[in-house]
């Protein structure tokens, strides 16, 4: 187990000294509340069996379910909208979101369900006489693995619904993604828009996005363009199980009946299929509206902008499990969006994807003192050093990126978290300048052999 990774529990389990405080585990980064786990009971039951079945190989359903979100309606894309008025419609299109550490099982998952894309073709008739189905060729989605923003515009062109983009690394795109000439692209490609890319003019630019963000670049991500970080749904789960390898096969046959049913309805971007809120979703939606205009004023920074764009994703989500529960139905050619769906989806976004999304501006809105002494902590756990100098932390720990005052204000946060306190003052045998040093809490030090337990 990485050391970054104990948890605050296993070292305050063991003997505190008498003399020194508990140690402030928001400093060395665990202090994080445990996350919201995903509410499979909201996906309807042949999605869910599915996600339940092949959960146990991912050792957590999270991913799992968040990823077949977005899959499905990449199968729509810009080929559903959702209609809420007149002249008020949205495009199945998700931009998410998967953060965790290393080998988390973030591409696998992705992986997992991108096989079931790659199946689900655009458009399928009847059986013939021959027992084959006819149709057109392709997928229904085109799927780009670490695509730029000109490879997609060319994919555009011969795609039927859309494009899925998956990027190994969220924190490389947003920084792509901001410069002044991408910029009003990718925020086009959220609501499927026209957009302009280099000299050619993009009809509708319908992108979905599924990536992955490890929790060290969570700063850098939302700090970039706070707009484009708002669009995102993030999952941020907890440390599964060890994946079970013994686990039953998930009824991929029928998953795949599913989103070819949904694809089936879908229509060409420019030509899409629309699937309309009925009166008592439109009511339920009216008031959503107010409760989250109240609750994006209550907040501020980039959380504010997330819950301000909070009605046109649950407009999205409600799309998505509607068509969901439709593809389990083979007598109704279409269903519209009920207010049970419109209900369904604003759980899902204020119990799990609210809270989720707080963590991760919560991670990303420290301030630069408290940042510096986060990082400082986990220098110290990972070297496990008896006492240091000023000059230590800003030398070595911080890489001079700070002054010595700065490392002063540092220091004062670390020992008021109880990671340092100051030693006597001690000065050289020839009566020279008095030298100031902290200790570290033993507890650190004792991390060695923790790690080796």
């Amino acid at each position: 187990m990485p050391l970054d990774e104990f948890s605050n529990s296993a070292l305050t389990d063991r003997a505190i000294p008498a003399d020194w405080p508990p140690l402030d585990g928001s400093l060395l980064g665990e202090a994080r509340p445990a996350a919201a786990a995903f509410p499979l009971h909201l996906l309807p039951g042949r999605w869910r069996a599915w996600v339940e079945a092949a959960a146990p190989a991912f050792g957590s359903p999270d991913y799992l379910a968040h990823c077949l979100l977005g899959g499905v309606a990449a199968v729509g894309s810009a080929g559903i909208l959702v209609g809420v008025t007149p002249s008020w419609r949205e495009p199945l299109l998700l931009w998410q979101a998967l953060i965790g550490g290393p080998s988390s099982g973030k591409s696998a998952v992705f992986a997992r369900v991108r096989a079931l894309l790659a199946a689900v073709k655009p458009w399928q008739e009847e059986e013939g006489e021959e027992g084959e189905a006819s149709g057109e060729g392709g997928a229904a989605i085109s799927v780009l693995v670490n695509a730029k923003l000109d490879q997609l515009r060319i994919e555009l062109y011969s795609s039927v619904r859309g494009v899925l983009l998956w990027r190994d690394e969220l924190g490389d795109w947003m920084r792509s993604a901001e410069r002044p000439k991408a910029r009003p692209a990718w925020l086009a490609a959220w609501s499927a828009g026209p957009a302009r890319i280099g000299y050619a003019e993009q009809e509708r630019l319908a992108v979905g996005i599924a990536g992955a963000l490890t929790p060290d670049r969570v700063a850098g991500f939302v700090d970039g363009d706070s707009s484009l970080a708002a669009r995102f749904l993030y999952c941020w789960p907890e440390r599964g199980n060890v994946p079970s390898l013994a686990a039953a096969e998930p009824d991929d046959e029928g998953m795949l009946a599913l989103m070819q049913k949904i694809a089936n309805f879908a229509g060409h971007r420019e030509t899409p299929g629309l699937v309309p809120l009925d009166a008592a979703a439109t009511r339920r939606l009216e008031e959503l509206i107010g409760e989250l205009r109240a609750r994006a004023d209550a907040a501020d920074g980039t959380e504010a902008e997330w819950i301000a764009k909070g009605v046109p994703t649950i407009v999205r989500l409600a799309g998505v499990l509607t068509m969901m529960e439709w593809a389990e139905q083979s007598e109704a050619e279409w269903l519209p969006v009920g207010a049970a769906r419109v209900e369904a989806a604003h759980e899902l976004w204020s119990s799990y994807y609210l809270p989720h999304a707080q963590s991760v501006f919560d991670r990303a809105g420290i301030a630069g003192c408290e940042r510096a002494a986060r990082r400082v902590a986990r220098w110290l756990k990972r070297l496990h050093l008896d006492e240091i100098s000023r000059e230590d932390v800003r030398r070595e720990a911080l890489s001079q990126s700070v002054s010595a005052e700065r490392a002063e204000d540092v220091l004062a946060r670390l020992e008021a978290g109880g990671v340092v306190r100051l030693m006597p003052l001690t000065g050289s045998e020839k009566g020279g300048p008095r030298r100031r040093r902290w200790a570290v809490h033993p507890q650190l030090a004792s991390a060695r052999q923790l790690r080796a337990s």
